[in-house]
């Protein structure tokens, strides 16, 4: 199945997989863009990102298997940019 994530870091990441779920692709997101969207000990976001499926935000991804996702799901990962001086 093919799932379509919209990033602000690496424009939209088409994914391919079997039986995808949040954890899964949060976890192929990571491996593309080499460094973690998520602590590997408890699935929690980094502070440093945003993620949302359908509107909705997920604060971490411990559970993330649990939600399994279809190919029409609007899937997206915001890295948070903070500027101050």
């Amino acid at each position: 199945m093919v799932i379509k994530a919209k990033t602000n870091f690496v424009g939209e990441a088409v994914l391919e997989m079997e039986s995808p779920t949040l954890k899964k692709v949060v976890a192929e997101l990571s491996d593309r863009v080499g460094f973690p969207i998520c602590s590997p000990d408890n699935g929690e976001i980094q502070g440093d990102f945003k993620i949302y499926v359908n509107g909705i935000e997920y604060e971490n991804v411990a559970n993330g298997n649990n939600v399994v996702l279809k190919e029409k799901d609007e899937i997206e990962v915001t890295m948070v940019i903070l500027a101050g001086g």
